[in-house]
Order: structure tokens, then sequence, then C-alpha cells
């Protein structure tokens, strides 16, 4: 079942599920030149970067564009934890573009680097 969950810095404006999707939501803009006009909630299109998916999400006239794997668990794990050795989003199944909560955890470059040479052997990666 898809769940959907705000993304934080943008409540009332996106959401994102555990699939990966990331969407609009129905608003009123209440600044700048469009103030009063509504804002009919939709799917945000996604689009490479690099290797990765990724969204523009605006606020306030400022837009911003963001991996949608850094989304999804922003909103649904947290912030990403401080440790000594620098920590990076690990995809389990070596798919970069299969941003579902099941597939994505936290980790660090050395569980990132094991990740890799699992998915080089055909093997996906234990959460």
């Amino acid at each position: 079942m898809e769940l959907w969950t705000s993304i934080p810095g943008y409540d009332g404006f996106y959401e994102v599920s555990n699939y990966g999707n990331v969407r609009s939501l129905t608003r009123s803009v209440p600044y700048g030149r469009h103030k009063g006009m509504i804002y009919k909630g939709r799917d945000i299109k996604q689009f490479m970067s690099g290797k990765y998916l990724s969204v523009k999400l605006a606020k306030a006239g400022v837009t911003k564009t963001t991996y949608v794997h850094e989304l999804v668990l922003l909103a649904f794990e947290g912030s990403r934890p401080k440790i000594a050795d620098r920590s990076e989003i690990r995809h389990l199944d070596g798919d970069k573009l299969n941003n579902a909560l099941s597939n994505l955890k936290y980790g660090t470059v050395k569980e990132n680097a094991a990740d890799r040479k699992l998915h080089a052997a055909g093997l996906t990666a234990v959460k």
C-alpha cells in the first residue's frame, strides 16, 4: 500500500510516498504576484540528474532540485545520521532508480562500497 507523508521543510506544499513518488498539494499562494492563486495538486515529474532521479521543489519563489532517494529517507526515517565515517544512502538492490523506502537505507561509505561489490556479483545487499 502506498503511504504518503509531508516532506520536511515543505509541509503543506509537497509529499513523498514510500514508493518514491512525489506530489504537490492543492494550495493557495499567500505571497508575490500570484497572491491568492490556487495551485491544484499534481504528481511531480521526475528527471535524471547524474545517475539519480530528481525533482524540483518550489516554495516562496525559491526552487530547489533534490534527489528523490534523499526525500524518501528524510521524510520516513529522518535526517541523515551524523557519524565519523560520512553517511551515504544505500540502494540495497543496486538499482539507483528504485527509490522505494524498502530499498533505501542510511549507511557508511564502507557499507555502500561493500554493496557495490555484492551488486557486481549479482547479489542484493541485506537491510
